[in-house]
């Protein structure tokens, strides 16, 4: 069975895009480089902004109380009152008030001390702190993307594919496609899933197909079982009837009774073959040599049985020595009888004709004949005829359907038509030459 796999195509008939051909391995190691270099930008960008900000703080904060810086290199404040306050002489060891000119010792303030109290002054004094924190957060960010970014990429859409498929499977529902949207190992875990039901609607397409040949198998061992049955009836009832009065001479007596052996062989030979066959198509025939007089006469009376006097007429043209399986021309033959009596208004006649290592078994009635439909479909399976008929309900449609495959596996064949003069005939050829012996 051929696998169809869904790929989306390129567009303009040229390659997939190469976001849908790079590998797994190589998409973690771009989606993880790229964010690691957003990583480190970001943290650059964060620890430049921190700088500046502390630096901002401390321009506002804390510069004012330096003293100013005179040409000579002295450091002065000048008060409210606009006096000059002079500290040291050559680096400011003390802060001062620009307001009030109020002198703060460096060794004992911190310039920490000229900023609000509040967020501000906590961000000054932990701005190191806050960075390593700031540093980690984005660390953390950059992987959490990183991680977002390659699953959106690469795993959410095969895993979806195949988690439907798989919910798909559970139910049994096979009829779908497991479609690959990428070339990745991902696209490829995906066509394996598709190899994978494929094979299953194989299995249970076969396993179906198995279960359906085994029902019409036994429906077609059914159906044929019928006909020797009722032969055997008829004759049962036959020797019931005579041979208390004594009208049945020993010859006839021993012929009846041959036949019915004939038939119970028939059954037993059904019953074997289905014990053993698990397809129609499984059926070889078993060639014997006879006799065509002798196979005509059988024939003959079968059909006289299964008909009854006067409602049946037999014709043989031909003389020499057969080479066929004996049980599936009969088991044809009753098939075509049976089949014929059921359509039939009062006649059925049969002819054999024995010609150029070909014998043609000819059943045909006086009834309504075929329809156009049923010259077609008459020996498909299961083919029961209109669907108001009121024989339909009493077969299985599969008589003219097994007097087919019988044929064909004698070498020939299965023809059906109506006669020009009315009513159906059906044509049964096998190939009984002697050289199938060799």
């Amino acid at each position: 069975m051929a696998v169809k796999l869904f790929q989306k195509k390129a567009p303009f008939g040229g390659r997939a895009p190469w976001r849908r051909r790079v590998s797994l391995r190589w998409a973690l190691v771009l989606t993880t480089v790229l964010c690691a270099l957003g990583a480190f930008l970001l943290i650059a960008l964060e620890s430049w902004g921190l700088e500046w900000a502390r630096d901002a703080l401390y321009l506002k904060y804390i510069t004012p109380y330096y003293a100013d810086e005179m040409e000579t290199g002295e450091y002065y404040s000048v008060s409210p009152d606009g006096t000059v306050l002079y500290v040291e002489a050559t680096m400011p060891y003390a802060y001062v008030d620009p307001d009030t000119g109020e002198i703060y010792p460096i060794e004992t303030t911190s310039p920490t001390l000229f900023i609000p109290a509040g967020p501000l002054r906590f961000f000054y004094k932990n701005v190191g702190q806050i960075a390593v924190c700031a540093f980690v957060l984005t660390a953390a960010l950059a992987f959490l993307i990183d991680a977002w970014w390659f699953y959106r990429w690469k795993i959410k859409k095969p895993l979806a594919v195949l988690n439907n498929a798989s919910q798909k499977i559970a139910q049994n529902d096979l009829d779908f496609h497991v479609e690959s949207p990428s070339s990745d190992e991902m696209g490829q875990l995906c066509q394996s899933f598709e190899t994978m039901r494929a094979s299953l609607e194989a299995n249970s397409r076969a396993l179906w197909d198995a279960v359906e040949e085994r029902k019409r198998l036994n429906a077609a061992f059914s159906h044929d079982l019928r006909t020797p049955l009722t032969v055997l009836q008829g004759y049962s009832d036959f020797l019931l009837d005579t041979l208390p009065s004594g009208d049945l001479s020993p010859e006839k007596t021993v012929s009846t009774v041959l036949t019915m052996k004939r038939s119970l062989v028939r059954l037993q030979r059904y019953v074997e073959s289905m014990n053993s066959l698990q397809r129609l198509e499984d059926l070889h025939p078993h060639r014997t040599e006879a006799g065509f007089s002798n196979l005509c006469g059988q024939l003959a009376e079968t059909g006289a049985i299964l008909r009854g006097e006067g409602r049946f007429q037999f014709f043989a043209q031909g003389e020499g020595p057969l080479f066929l399986d004996s049980e599936l021309l009969f088991q044809v033959f009753e098939n075509l009888l049976s089949n014929a009596g059921r359509y039939a208004q009062q006649m059925v006649w049969a002819r054999a004709e024995l010609s150029e290592g070909s014998l043609s078994l000819t059943v045909s009635d006086d009834g309504p004949g075929f329809p156009p439909e049923a010259l077609k479909r008459a020996a498909e399976p299961y083919y029961r005829g209109e669907k108001n008929a009121p024989e339909r309900e009493n077969h299985f449609g599969l008589g003219l359907y097994l007097c087919r495959v019988l044929c064909e596996k004698h070498g020939g064949s299965l023809q059906i038509e109506n006669s020009p003069a009315g009513g159906a005939k059906v044509t049964a050829r096998f190939l009984v030459q002697l050289e199938e012996n060799t």
